[in-house]
């Protein structure tokens, strides 16, 4: 099937976004994700759905499909203007991040994009153009054109505002797994009920707060209940009413997570999401999946159990409602992650919970603070130093004769990156796109104008 859309038409609508921000959900300013959302609702009359850029050509894989081709880049693919592209978790924090192509050679692309640099959330950063070496994998989605605009996509050529809804504020429980007496599993150093409590709830309570959401936790700022416990004295009682899962169905909260850490024997790893078996996974719980995939890793997929007390109780009275296993106390490798990133892990629950990242992400921050700089200059060596194919200790060494270069060459770069402990500058040659470190990162507040570089460095062209 083809777009509404010629691609004359879908180039001049580029130009349209060009210079000014979008906020197609309505949600945490000029997001990269917008942009290309609007630019695809313009294609298509359709939108993209899902948590993360970096997850575009497999969260709408059918749509994208239904509409066009996606493709894996290669050495010799050749991407086209009015390609999406999509680029990988190692940037935007994680969360990829995308745009839509404006030109492109073999070695480089440029992309119409919001957010690259950080301002997407204040609105300070407008969609413009960014240059992007081809930092695999990255893939692109070519639409099928229309042959010709009919007289009325002619009349009706200009920038449209799309009908969406601005993400809908909840109200929300979140629910740490055990306590009273009951401490839940053990291992590495700490138990289930007191790290759920302290490190991983009254964070995700805290990013959904400044998302806009209601969120309590239950048992109180103190969270010193069990649910387990106050749902089956609810039913051996017989109060359907006060106690544990039915006295929450009565606060009429819109999503309710309840959060636990898996035992099991020393190597097993990894989380899951286990939701009733009285209904199907929705987005929350796929988006949740998605955050332990990309984090701790998942033992087994989103699992419907008919055997849990909670969940059963969730399915009877039409609750939305999901257990997290958060990964394993018992494995060492989760629990140094855990401990060491609570706070990113727990506010990429928040995000998986409000459906979209909270506080948004800056393509531009590979790995905080930030990876890469777009300054130009020219650096002159005082000793030989490694020419590479990518910015990294474990890039592939060029074996030609630029493999290194002396204090008889100078070299115009093009930008600067931050990588395993050097600085590294961008340059081109015949074409082709190569990295050398010029110093290591010696300054504690990593000042790059600060260092003592293999040469002389100075700034601009």
């Amino acid at each position: 099937m083809t777009v509404k859309r010629t691609q004359k038409e879908a180039n001049s609508y580029l130009s349209k976004l060009k210079g000014k921000g979008w906020d197609f959900d309505n949600a945490f300013g000029w997001q990269c994700y917008d942009l290309t959302n609007q630019y695809f609702n313009y294609l298509t009359g359709e939108r993209l759905y899902g948590l993360y850029a970096k997850n575009i050509h497999t969260d709408n894989k059918s749509v994208l499909e239904k509409y066009g081709t996606i493709y894996k880049n290669t050495p010799n693919f050749l991407p086209k203007k009015g390609d999406i592209f999509i680029m990988h978790g190692g940037y935007g924090q994680g969360a990829g991040h995308t745009g839509v192509v404006w030109s492109a050679n073999l070695n480089t692309y440029k992309g119409l994009e919001q957010n690259w640099y950080g301002g997407g959330l204040k609105k300070t950063e407008v969609a413009q153009l960014v240059n992007h070496t081809y930092d695999n994998p990255v893939y692109f989605w070519r639409p099928n054109y229309k042959k010709t605009a009919s007289v009325a996509s002619k009349v009706k050529s200009v920038v449209k505002k799309p009908s969406t809804k601005k993400v809908n504020k909840k109200k929300i429980l979140i629910v740490s797994g055990h306590g009273y007496a009951d401490v839940g599993a053990v291992g590495n150093g700490t138990n289930e009920r007191d790290f759920i409590r302290k490190y991983i709830a009254p964070n995700i309570q805290k990013y959904l707060k400044q998302a806009g959401h209601t969120v309590d936790l239950y048992g109180g700022s103190k969270q010193d209940q069990n649910l387990y416990t106050d749902t089956a004295y609810g039913e051996r009682v017989g109060n359907y009413k006060d106690y544990g899962m039915y006295w929450v169905k009565q606060q009429k909260y819109d999503v309710i997570v309840e959060l636990h850490l898996d035992a099991a024997g020393a190597s097993a790893s990894g989380g899951h999401v286990i939701v009733s078996n009285k209904y199907p996974a929705d987005t929350i719980d796929k988006n949740i999946d998605k955050v332990l995939r990309d984090t701790v890793g998942t033992i087994r997929g989103i699992d419907p159990r008919g055997d849990l007390l909670n969940a059963n109780v969730s399915g009877k009275l039409n609750m939305n409602y999901r257990l997290v296993e958060m990964g394993f106390i018992t494995n060492k490798k989760d629990m140094d992650y855990l401990k060491k990133n609570y706070d990113k892990f727990s506010k990429a629950l928040a995000g998986a919970i409000n459906d979209a990242p909270i506080g948004g992400t800056s393509a531009g921050k590979a790995k905080a603070p930030q990876d890469r700089w777009n300054w130009k200059g020219r650096f002159t060596p005082n000793t030989a130093i490694k020419v590479r194919t990518s910015p990294s200790l474990s890039g592939k060494v060029v074996s030609n004769n630029v493999s290194t270069f002396t204090k008889v060459k100078t070299i115009k770069f093009n930008f600067i990156v931050k990588k395993d402990g050097y600085w590294w500058i961008s340059y081109t040659s015949k074409g082709k796109t190569y990295y050398s470190a010029v110093c290591k990162i010696t300054d504690k507040k990593e000042r790059i104008k600060k260092e003592k570089y293999w040469g002389k460095l100075t700034w601009g062209w």
